[in-house]
């Protein structure tokens, strides 16, 4: 038996510990601030202008959440809604399996970063299409689970050998590009001058950062090492998070 949802407040309490999600999860998923699910539970509120966004996050019926009353599962409009954003994917692949949130769209665009020498894009490179994820493998590997500053492109070049094989499509995520988030031995996509690289970074005691290809040959993939300076010459772009490779 499930106990009074006599307020908005308490409903969204009750559904969103169901759902084992935080405040801050939560506030997240809706884009607000943590501060406005704790505001709304703790003073038992009774309306919200999240409400809409708030149901959807969710996953139950709109008209339920504001009143109380009614099939709190989904139908009717939000229903459809989720069902159109399926529809939109449904010529793509859509990573995480199953899932109780709206899905999250990537963009998939024709950008290449080499593995390599390096790799000239187009300055306003075609949207190819999108590929859909779920709210649960994003926050499971740690991404924006809006998918805000994700990003899909195409390694080519076999510098990175067995790691990031030619060919191979990475998931880069665009917020992580700034030194002092510079995480040691993590892959990143560089520009430099104006072609798109893809390494493995390292940061010395020394400020110097040293660029490592994967691929054992290092006669014809050596060790590049940039200091400090020169590193914001090359700015980091994005770090790739996952990778997605043909057998």
């Amino acid at each position: 038996m499930e106990p009074d949802l006599d307020t908005l407040a308490k409903r969204v309490r009750f559904v969103r510990k169901e759902k084992k999600l935080t405040q801050a999860q939560l506030g997240e998923m809706i884009g607000a601030d943590p501060s406005v699910i704790g505001n709304l539970e703790r003073r038992n509120g009774k309306s919200s202008s999240y409400t809409e966004a708030l149901a959807k996050a969710l996953g139950v019926n709109l008209s339920w959440l504001i009143s109380g009353s009614g099939d709190k599962q989904i139908e009717n409009e939000n229903a459809h809604d989720i069902e159109h954003n399926n529809d939109k994917t449904s010529d793509y692949v859509i990573v995480g399996g199953t899932t109780d949130y709206p899905l999250v769209n990537v963009p998939y665009k024709d950008l290449k970063a080499s593995c390599g020498g390096g790799y000239v894009n187009l300055e306003h490179p075609e949207q190819k299409g999108v590929i859909a994820f779920t709210v649960e493998f994003l926050r499971e590997n740690e991404l924006p689970i809006d998918g805000k500053g994700l990003l899909l492109m195409h390694a080519c070049g076999d510098s990175m050998g067995y790691t990031i094989p030619h060919g191979t499509l990475m998931l880069v995520n665009t917020n992580e590009k700034e030194y002092d988030n510079f995480i040691s031995n993590k892959i990143y996509v560089f520009n430099a001058d104006g072609e798109s690289i893809c390494k493995r970074a390292f940061k010395n005691l020394d400020g110097t950062v040293t660029l490592v290809s994967d691929n054992t040959d290092k006669v014809r993939y050596p060790d590049q090492i940039v200091n400090k300076d020169k590193f914001y010459d090359f700015s980091m772009e994005a770090r790739v998070r996952y990778t997605f490779s043909k057998l």
